[in-house]
């Protein structure tokens, strides 16, 4: 019996090593299951659309752009194209022609190969002669791209070629800088793109709008989004497909973190309170309410300041017809926000270059860069961190010498203003501000301050334009997509229903030429007018300048290939001839800001100032298990 009670007890105890040893398997599994760390952050304002192409006329989209979306080539820290999406770059520079050869260990979001004819389709998409993207003018090295986006030649006769899925041939015009031309693809507005996406929405610009639709190429994807007041985010989570070798039976994660949740439910206040107690654990941007609290110089005390490579503009629409009215009926009107179309007796005052001027000249830049605090007061067109040739040791901006004043010559304007027989007392016009934009809100009450009756004596008149809910059909479904807003200010601007309007112009890549360029006619990127339906008209500005001095300019900039000391002289003229005729005013260079916790390691940035979180570790974070929805 005492055997028996003994080998019970021995049972016993084994039975109870085996399920301690079970239980530690749980345990075990449980932390296998754990996907990575969950990163709060205030990375930038709410964004409403995710395309790449769109994104250069506001430089806060690009900082969640650039997480979405892989390259062919990208920019590191030094400035130097580096391969990405590209395994391998064959150049025949006898034959001018580049044989890009795609990676086969990397896909989209939704697991689908990355192949040549994405590529093929966004390039195609760009020089379509009846679409407008600035963007357009960096593939005119392309043989017959030119030619193409202003409708002279089929889009079939541009010099693209597929070999097969993962190989593009690209066959250049004779003499292109093939080092410069590379260095142009590190551009996200040609980040490759998936034609059943973009073409999945009754309206193309709706694709890229709501998780729904969006496939992504780079280490995240979009996972929700919500406008709602009350819980305003967006939040991005770890591609699964992304630098993944799925011939191996077990691919490593390429992603570190897996998720970035953005939260746009707090004040400036509220934000900086969040960071100091380790709630977030970045902040990539700061509402205009908590700026003020301290000088430019202040905040560098406290955290890292750079060159945003953009340039903060305002934009006059040379065919606004600027209607004339009498003090009667000022007197009369209850907004100046009403009656702001094109009137029946009226004059394009944005067309006499008198004009324009006097309105530049009438503007503080200092006094608006202090105010704005992240931004330096705009002497020039071209934005700091643009390369003077073809490095970044000599920057476009610190070798200006025809720049323009920085502080406010009222009586030199209003002397431009009787030039061209103004009387500025009989006009009122519109600015159209996106009303979910702080920062441009206050430099448009800056601007209209100085424009107005106790300005220059124009009647300005601010109008905030709101986002609204998408309403179009999704073509796949019939069906609206909920929780969808359209940036109506960036479609009025893109559709030019405007009076002014200001943009963040900007670089689409580190070359002044690919700044100043889209002011030159055939090199706008608009959409080509047929007018009779036989022969194309090329393009303008969406101001509407056409200068012949300036057009002829930038011609001889661009065949300058490969003397690119010279070719920064002539930019540098071309420049000088933008700031002689204003047909845009550019007010502030935009800074960012970036303040990074000491439990966050591994962020490294683009030459473009953009983030990079993809190796990034968030020391002893909160463990999740994800749930599937």
């Amino acid at each position: 019996m005492k055997k028996l009670v003994a080998l019970a007890l021995a049972l016993i105890v084994i039975l109870s090593a085996l399920a301690g040893c079970a239980a530690s398997e749980e345990e075990d599994e449980v932390e296998e299951v754990d996907p990575g760390a969950y990163i709060r952050m205030y990375l930038t304002d709410p964004i409403y659309n995710f395309d790449p192409a769109l994104a250069y006329n506001n430089e806060a989209s690009l900082r969640i752009v650039s997480l979405l979306f892989d390259n062919l080539f990208v920019l590191n820290e030094d400035g130097k194209p580096e391969k990405s999406l590209v395994k391998k770059c064959d150049i025949d520079k006898d034959e001018y022609t580049v044989t890009l050869t795609l990676r086969s260990d990397t896909y989209w979001s939704d697991g689908s190969p990355i192949s040549a004819n994405d590529v093929f389709f966004t390039w195609e998409r760009l020089l379509d002669s009846t679409k407008s993207f600035e963007a357009a003018s960096l593939l005119y090295d392309v043989k017959n791209a030119r030619a193409a986006k202003e409708g002279n030649v089929s889009i079939e006769d541009v010099g693209l070629q597929l070999l097969n899925e993962t190989q593009l041939e690209i066959n250049l015009n004779e003499g292109t800088n093939i080092d410069e031309f590379l260095v142009k693809l590190t551009s996200y507005a040609l980040a490759p793109l998936r034609s059943d996406i973009v073409r999945r929405t009754v309206k193309e610009i709706d694709w890229a709008k709501s998780p729904t639709n969006i496939v992504t190429s780079g280490p995240f994807r979009l996972r929700s989004l919500s406008y709602d007041p009350a819980d305003a985010n967006i939040t991005l989570e770890r591609n699964a497909y992304y630098y993944r070798d799925f011939m191996n039976d077990k691919p490593d994660v390429s992603v570190t973190p897996y998720r970035i949740i953005i939260d746009y439910t707090k004040t400036g206040e509220q934000i900086l309170s969040a960071y100091e107690n380790g709630e977030i654990f970045y902040v990539g941007d700061l509402p205009l309410d908590i700026r003020s609290k301290y000088t430019l110089e202040g905040w560098e005390d406290i955290a890292e300041i750079n060159d945003a490579l953009s340039t903060h503009t305002y934009v006059m629409n040379q065919d606004a017809v600027i209607r004339y009215y009498d003090a009667a009926e000022f007197a009369t009107l209850s907004s100046f926000a009403t009656d702001l179309t094109a009137g029946v007796d009226g004059e394009k005052i944005f067309a006499k270059r008198n004009v324009r001027k006097a309105l530049s000249l009438a503007i503080d830049r200092e006094a608006i860069a202090n105010a704005v605090v992240f931004a330096q007061a705009a002497n020039g067109i071209v934005p700091y961190g643009v390369f003077n040739a073809d490095s970044k040791n000599k920057q476009f901006a610190e070798e200006r010498t025809n720049g323009i004043a920085t502080t406010a010559d009222l009586s030199a304007a209003k002397e431009l203003l009787a030039k061209a027989n103004i009387d500025p007392a009989k006009f009122m016009f519109s600015i159209s501000v996106p009303a979910y934009d702080d920062v441009h809100m206050k430099i448009a009450e800056m601007v209209a301050a100085a424009w107005g009756e106790n300005g220059l004596g124009f009647h300005v008149a601010i109008t905030p334009i709101e986002t609204i809910d998408n309403k179009d059909a999704a073509v796949s479904t019939g069906a609206a997509v909920l929780g969808v807003k359209d940036d109506i200010f960036a479609e009025n601007y893109a559709a030019k229903k405007f009076e002014v309007a200001p943009i963040d112009y900007t670089a689409l890549s580190p070359s002044a030429f690919s700044v100043l360029a889209p002011f030159a006619k055939g090199y706008s990127g608009n959409a080509s007018i047929e007018p009779h339906g036989e022969s194309f008209s090329v393009a303008t500005h969406i101001t509407g300048y056409d200068s012949d001095r300036f057009n002829s300019t930038i011609n001889s900039a661009f065949y300058r290939k490969y003397d690119l000391d010279a070719r920064a002289e002539i930019l540098h003229e071309a420049e000088g001839i933008l700031l002689e005729d204003m047909p845009v005013i550019p007010i502030v260079f935009n800074k960012t800001i970036t303040m990074k916790s000491k439990d966050l390691s591994k962020v490294d940035f683009s030459y473009y100032g953009y983030a990079i979180f993809t190796k990034t570790k968030l020391k002893d974070y909160e463990k999740y298990v994800p749930v599937e929805e």
